[in-house]
């Protein structure tokens, strides 16, 4: 068991990563996830759901989804767990890039 200390430190290092990393985390979202559908179905890989439930939900082909979550799960973005999920590391909310209206300026600011 670490003690309180490490603990406290690790926290430290995790906050101080995630401030670091932001810009290019979201940065590579954009790039991977340059659209409304597959911005959606990223954001529903969240280990819940079946990649059938997803791909009908999203209205994508098998090999459009799966694509997708390859090219993910190669960025980093992505992973792929014990039981064969495809599981997101990041949450679009946290970066605002689940709305129209970043998904419509991502485009313009290209």
């Amino acid at each position: 068991m670490p003690d309180e200390n490490s603990v406290v430190v690790l926290k430290e290092i995790l906050n101080w990563t995630r401030a670091a990393s932001f810009n290019s985390v979201r940065s590579l979202l954009r790039e991977a996830l340059p659209d409304v559908k597959s911005r959606a179905a990223f954001q529903m890989l969240d280990g819940t759901k079946s990649m059938d439930q997803v791909r009908i939900s999203c209205k994508m082909s098998p090999n459009g989804l799966g694509a997708l979550t390859q090219k993910c799960v190669a960025m980093g973005l992505m992973e792929i767990r014990e039981d064969k999920k495809r599981v997101r590391l990041f949450d679009l909310d946290d970066f605002g890039l689940n709305t129209p209206e970043d998904q419509n300026n991502g485009r313009a600011n290209r």
